[in-house]
């Protein structure tokens, strides 16, 4: 059997993310899952953050670290979603606080970090929400493109 494949989940949680998180959190044969990074996007970045807390305890995976990442766009002002997905960005199920805590260290800075010191080509990044961590890593320090094994993406909505 293969190695699970290395994954670095960038995200902004809502509900679709939710359950994108859920899935591979389950999938431990197929996926190890280093780290989850938070964006601003659906909501801001503190309950972004919050809500991958939320969702890590709820798989039972509180071992895999969560680091919250940019607050808001490189180029615009942020404009948020709590029209389709409420004011938590999570709405609907009644999850408790988190008692786990972020990582201190940026979310960018980790990303930074880890894809240098792992061998090249063999991190995917999944990327659930904005791009904004992942651009911002790559201008901050862009020897780290040819490091990264794949860009899976989400895509986005448009009304």
């Amino acid at each position: 059997m293969a190695a699970p494949r290395k994954i670095i989940i960038d995200t902004d949680p809502g509900q679709d993310d939710a359950v994108a998180l859920l899935l591979a959190l389950a999938s431990p044969e197929e996926l190890d899952v280093l780290a989850i990074v938070a964006v601003a996007g659906n909501v801001s970045l503190a309950q972004n953050s919050r809500n991958a807390l939320k969702v890590l305890e709820l798989s039972g995976r509180t071992e895999v670290p969560v680091y919250a990442g940019c607050a808001r766009p490189m180029r615009r002002h942020l404009v948020t979603a709590e029209h389709v997905h409420g004011d938590t960005g999570l709405n609907g199920p009644g999850l408790p606080e988190p008692t786990i805590e972020l990582q201190t260290q940026h979310g960018v800075d980790y990303l930074i970090e880890t894809l240098l010191a792992h061998e090249t080509q063999t991190i995917t990044i999944c990327t659930l929400g904005p791009l904004t961590n992942i651009a911002m890593a790559l201008v901050k320090a862009p020897e780290i493109a040819p490091r990264i094994k794949e860009l899976v993406m989400m895509g986005g909505a448009y009304f």
